[in-house]
């Protein structure tokens, strides 16, 4: 299949540029319903993605027009260039170039667990067994619904500049349903993971906090009127600094600090200025955007463009740094190209997580959906479990929304000397915010 579309590319003279992404994918699923296995599948997928530039100039400009196909085993690889070549022909941008032949970095992407297709299928029956085990410890719960997904990728890029590299990734993702019913009530707990190593995927913590919930959450009480210290912890702080998990490129700091967006006049950052637009009251902001973490979910050798995976200073001490960016928005704004923005990482802070909980707070342990203006940082986002923890104790509500804004609250943050890794998120599991609103349902 690629030999076919290479040949094909190769005898194009309407092109000005092209590069071909060869992607084969091999997994495994589990379905489990009512704690039996519903059904096991092997699957396996492969397809080309072919991005082409065309020289779209006219006696007044010079321009470029780009488009990107996806073609098929079996589809005709001339066919598709031909649409592919019309459609960058409508197109009238600046112009731009692809990325240059480079060195890959060599970044672990892949479980060595998962590599062999006997190896993924006995992997998730060995999850399985132990989520079975794990919500066996808890009576007062039920498993009513699971899956698992075990995949290898294999993706092969090639340029018209030279480029070419392979890389191979993993990925095991779970979620799986808890009900528990009391006195006529029922309450739910759903749980969702993503990580590259089955090694990652801490099942027993995981239900043993959701088992708890569900009882919390048949005692909460609706959410109260408050404004005061918020407390973020693991999953549902990395949430709260990456953003969408299905849709990472749409978290904040991913819009706010790509070259895209500042070419498009929609992020005011400036490299070398502080991206909060007032006082500093908490510890100051270090992030890096990263991808050469260490089995991250956002991790790889090279992005969909072919450019190098690299550890980008983003922001130092509430300076922005640098801005992620593309071959395309690199050329426009003659900035350095980074690649596509990857995992988030945040050092350690001074403060010892007891510290950060011994004072009065609200904790918000789950969201609905964490879901902030990208370009504002506003949000206002419902709450499914909360505490309030004070002297008379950790009392639970549900309901109501938190509301702030995404920068706002990080200028006035403590961090935890303690950290975790959380697929996507690597840096302190704990942040005390100094104020945030939650309104009361």
């Amino acid at each position: 299949m690629l030999d076919s579309i290479l040949a094909a590319l190769r005898q194009r003279h309407d092109l000005q540029a092209w590069s071909v992404k060869h992607v084969v994918q091999r997994g495994a699923q589990l379905y489990s319903i009512a704690q039996q296995v519903e059904a096991r599948r092997a699957v396996e997928h492969e397809h080309c993605v072919i991005d082409v530039l065309r020289d779209t100039s006219s006696a007044d400009s010079k321009t470029c027009g780009t488009a990107t196909i996806t073609v098929l085993p079996g589809d005709n690889a001339d066919s598709a260039l031909d649409e592919a070549a019309l459609m960058a022909g409508l197109v009238h941008n600046p112009p731009h170039s692809i990325p240059a032949q480079a060195e890959m970095p060599t970044v672990p992407l892949a479980d060595a667990e998962l590599l062999a297709a006997s190896d993924r299928a006995s992997t998730l029956d060995r999850l399985y067994a132990r989520l079975r085990e794990a919500v066996a410890q808890y009576p007062h719960v039920r498993l009513t619904a699971a899956e698992f997904f075990a995949d290898e990728t294999t993706t092969h890029v090639i340029n018209s500049r030279g480029l070419e590299a392979t890389q191979t990734a993993t990925s095991v993702a779970v979620e799986w349903v808890l009900i528990n019913r009391s006195d006529g009530q029922e309450t739910e707990a759903f749980s969702e993971m993503t990580r590259r190593r089955a090694s990652d995927i801490d099942i027993e913590g995981e239900v043993a906090q959701r088992a708890h919930s569900t009882i919390d959450l048949l005692q909460a009480v609706p959410a109260p009127d408050y404004t005061g210290p918020v407390v973020l912890r693991g999953e549902t702080l990395a949430n709260f600094m990456c953003g969408d998990k299905v849709f990472a490129e749409n978290g904040v700091f991913a819009v706010l600090g790509s070259a895209r967006s500042k070419f498009s006049q929609l992020s005011k950052w400036e490299i070398g200025q502080a991206i909060f637009r007032g006082e500093v009251l908490g510890d100051p902001l270090t992030v890096w955007a990263t991808r050469q973490l260490p089995y991250g979910t956002q991790s790889n050798r090279f992005d969909d463009e072919g450019l190098p995976a690299q550890r980008v200073l983003l922001v130092e001490d509430n300076r922005l740094q640098a801005f992620t960016a593309g071959q395309r928005y690199a050329d426009y704004l003659s900035l350095p190209p980074t690649g596509a923005f990857g995992n988030i990482e945040v050092p350690p802070g001074r403060t010892a997580q007891a510290d950060l909980l011994a004072e009065p707070h609200v904790e918000i342990v789950s969201f609905s959906w964490f879901n902030p203006d990208p370009i504002t940082g506003d949000f206002a986002t419902e709450i499914r479990l909360g505490y309030v923890v004070d002297g008379n104790g950790r009392r639970p509500f549900k309901g109501g929304l938190l509301i702030g804004n995404v920068l706002d609250a990080l200028a006035n943050v403590r961090w935890s000397s303690e950290t975790e890794f959380c697929g996507n998120y690597l840096g302190p599991v704990t942040a005390r915010f100094g104020q945030l609103t939650v309104a009361g349902s």
